[in-house]
């Protein structure tokens, strides 16, 4: 089941989105403060957000920019803002869509449906015959599927996006962990120890290759 977070301070448009995504097989997340989104989105792992721009205390355009910092899940803008250029700052911040207020809740419904699927197609990267369902948290090797942890999903992720290619600890760090001040190299590699035991119990065990002294290489 998908589960879409609806940002917005409106509590009835809120209610009435909500209820119509259920009955649609969706879940639903309602945050009522948005001051710790970044927090909020991390711990609840939404597949789509519903982002309103006027928001009390709060400036959708800005949470957008916070939420790109560390995360690519799709964003839909939906507000009663309609000029073209407030249209062409959301899609340049990162928005995937922008809906009107007042709209029609079928064709929303279509464009959630669209967008979530174009992002799962998206990612699912493959190395070889190793494949990466981001969405399901899952690696696939032949007969064998393990399900992964969002840590261990999001190191994978970043490994697969830069394959070939040695990624420092730093860069996994900022990002698993976005502030790497709060985190040392004993945390990611009590991580790497963990996924790489998960791995070598279907015979990926040199999978993940340790670049001395700079970082690590699929």
């Amino acid at each position: 089941m998908y589960k879409v977070m609806i940002i917005e301070d409106n509590d009835s448009i809120c209610r009435e989105l909500s209820v119509f995504l259920q009955q649609n097989g969706f879940e639903t997340i309602t945050p009522s403060v948005f001051t710790q989104i970044n927090e909020v989105i991390r711990n609840s792992s939404p597949d789509l957000i519903l982002l309103d721009i006027n928001l009390a205390g709060e400036d959708g355009f800005h949470l957008c920019q916070k939420i790109r910092k560390f995360s690519d899940l799709p964003v839909i803008f939906v507000t009663c803002r309609d000029s073209e250029e407030d249209e062409l700052r959301g899609l340049l911040l990162g928005g995937d869509d922008f809906i009107r207020k007042p709209y029609h809740l079928p064709v929303l419904l279509a464009r959630i449906r669209r967008i979530l699927e174009r992002y799962e197609k998206a990612h699912v990267l493959q190395v070889e015959d190793i494949c990466l369902d981001v969405p399901a948290m899952v690696l696939k090797i032949k007969d064998h599927t393990i399900e992964l942890s969002k840590n261990e999903c999001r190191i994978l992720y970043y490994l697969f996006i830069n394959r070939g290619k040695t990624v420092t600890k730093d860069e996994l760090i900022e990002a698993l962990w976005e502030n790497k001040l709060y985190v040392d190299n004993n945390i990611l590699n009590v991580n790497i120890s963990r996924l790489r035991k998960r791995l070598s119990a279907i015979g990926l065990s040199d999978f993940i290759k340790t670049v001395p002294q700079e970082g690590y290489i699929i």
